[in-house]
């Protein structure tokens, strides 16, 4: 039985189910410091060619009033290229489709005095810009290939000479990963923690435990926990396609959109760039070969609008290719492969395909795709029987569909892997605002509320009271289709999609507050997993501090949890109870 509920703050608004707008208020007048990053490649106080995307939310800025955005360095304007590298789509409201800009191509020249990073400013919405360059110099051209750190000359991975850093409080508006987040508190510093000290505090206020552990578990997936980490303890990323799943580069990306962090964003774009020449002309990663599972555009787009360099979009129609190798339409046939998972990237490509490209054609997948799961979710036209207790929401499968996960003839489905639906639906609901897209979130949320159990039986050894846990699978009538000891590594993921089904209930006019009770209650376990994970004495035995094991479960918990916060609209309130008994 659960303890008695004691919270510490709040998580709610001051005004009860009232949701807040998804889409990030315009700002038609406004300037930025972007502070310009000289990596090794650049010689001091020679002109050096710099570009970079400037995200915009939505209405902020016409294709015109580009000709209004300014660099300036001081008080002196710079000479400027600038052009929209994508609008704004909308795939049911013609008035916002592509009549504003989403991101702006940037390009400039810099001298630098050293190898400090040195401040422009960009501004828009103000007087017109005097100083142009008469065309765009291929970026690429300003690019190097990586000699030191996480990749070695021989890995063939490029990187820009110089990188454009943007504030985390503008990329926390969700123009680019298409949710609005809260920014990292400004008590979490650049570099990795100190592990003992992140040992020894066992709770801190709000969600700064999330802020530390993204950013410290970062260094350890990049190879930076500690100089005394033996080779085979390290992540084996260049070899080993276990380390991609869930696109370990959008996952850095994701951090970079909280935190502001140049590492981040660095390692972003060479992570991105690997990945990049490891996809085959089939849209495969050749890592790991024909598994859908593996097929990212996501972290291609974000490297293309945030460096400028389009180079890696034409592996796009490759890739939407494989994914089209994953049945569109769920049917009851025993032996017909189907996983949350898969259906999710497809969804995720396509919509990620429209927002670059647009097009009819791309405009009907997206929309047909939603169809779908909306389809299946209603019960795939009486095809999934409904017993009685049936829990609404799941995306129900048989077991023989889902490599025998469940007992083949039952109908189940799986929390964390419908958490990658929400995330993919979460960006197919941006460029569509549509009721269908919402009430899908919704009833996810429906399903993933009733997989969580309180048991004490979880892998956290070191904490012996029960605690919280999403179940791997659970039957259409909420009883165990798999549970596991280690599910409770699910907890984070799964509360970042309850957090959005609890919005969404708002959003529809249905607000259900045990949504986010049950998230807030997940992420109680998340912070206790933290302390779990870490351990300050390992280096010494060669092993890593911030431990992350499996290596792609830095992927699964982060990339997907961009939005937590902003959906708990708790801002780093304290949200959670002080504990749970058997």
């Amino acid at each position: 039985m659960r303890a008695a509920v004691v919270l510490l703050s709040l998580c709610l608004p001051s005004v009860a189910f009232a949701a807040a707008p998804f889409i990030a208020a315009p700002v038609p007048v406004g300037s930025l410091v972007v502070p310009l990053c000289p990596t090794e490649a650049v010689t001091p106080g020679a002109a050096h060619l710099v570009t970079f995307g400037l995200p915009f939310p939505r209405g902020s800025v016409t294709g015109a009033q580009l000709a209004n955005v300014r660099v300036l360095s001081g008080a002196s304007e710079v000479p400027a290229f600038v052009e929209q590298l994508t609008p704004w789509r909308h795939r049911t409201n013609a008035a916002l489709d592509g009549t504003s800009v989403r991101v702006a191509r940037i390009q400039i020249e810099h001298a630098f005095t050293g190898s400090a990073c040195e401040n422009v400013s960009v501004s828009w919405g103000g007087v017109p810009r005097t100083q142009n360059r008469p065309a765009l110099v291929p970026p690429r051209t300003a690019w190097h290939t990586v000699a030191s750190g996480s990749f070695v000359a021989a890995d063939g991975v490029q990187e820009p000479d110089v990188y454009a850093v943007l504030p985390k409080d503008w990329l926390a508006r969700g123009v680019l990963k298409g949710v609005q987040d809260v920014p990292f508190d400004a008590s979490v510093a650049p570099a990795r923690d100190d592990p003992a000290t992140m040992d020894a505090t066992e709770h801190w206020p709000g969600y700064v435990e999330a802020d530390h552990a993204q950013k410290n578990n970062f260094f350890s997936v990049i190879n930076e926990d500690d100089a005394g980490v033996a080779a085979a303890n390290q992540c084996p990323y260049k070899t080993d396609y276990e380390p991609w799943l869930y696109d370990r580069s959008a996952t850095m990306y994701a951090l970079y959109f909280r935190s502001g962090l140049l590492k981040a964003l660095r390692e972003a774009v060479r992570a991105s760039d690997f990945y990049a020449d490891h996809i085959d002309a089939n849209g495969w990663f050749t890592l790991k070969g024909e598994d859908t599972k593996y097929v990212y555009p996501e972290n291609l787009a974000y490297t293309a609008w945030l460096t400028g360099d389009t180079t890696q979009l034409a592996h796009v129609p490759a890739m939407l290719a494989a994914h089209d190798t994953f049945p569109d339409v769920w049917v009851t046939n025993p032996d017909r492969f189907w996983t949350e998972r898969h259906a999710a990237f497809k969804l995720l490509a396509n919509a990620i395909a429209w927002e670059l490209d647009g097009g009819s054609a791309q405009r009907a997948k997206v929309d047909a795709e939603i169809a779908e799961l909306v389809r299946h979710q209603d019960g795939a036209d009486g095809q999934i029987p409904h017993p009685p207790a049936y829990v609404d929401g799941g995306l129900y499968h048989l077991g023989t569909q889902h490599d025998y996960d469940w007992n083949e003839t039952s109908y189940g489905a799986s929390s964390w892997m419908s958490v990658l639906l929400v995330d993919a639906a979460l960006r197919a609901y941006a460029t569509a605002e549509d009721t269908p897209t919402a009430q899908l979130i919704r009833r996810l949320g429906t399903f993933l509320r009733a997989s969580v159990v309180i048991t004490p039986e979880h892998s956290y050894d070191t904490y012996e009271d029960a605690l919280p846990l999403p179940r791997y699978a659970m039957l259409s009538d909420g009883s165990d289709g798999q549970r596991n000891y280690e599910d409770i590594e699910h907890a984070l993921d799964v509360a970042a999609g309850l957090a959005w089904a609890g919005y969404f209930a708002d959003l529809t006019g249905l607000p259900d507050p045990t949504l986010r009770d049950t998230a807030a209650e997940l992420y109680y376990s998340y912070d206790i997993g933290v302390n779990y994970w870490i351990r300050p004495a390992g280096p010494a035995s060669g092993l890593t501090a911030y431990r992350v094991a499996p290596w792609r479960k830095w992927g699964w918990e982060q990339r997907v949890a961009v939005g937590f916060v902003w959906a708990m609209r708790a801002e780093g309130d304290v949200i959670f109870a002080n504990g749970y008994d058997a």
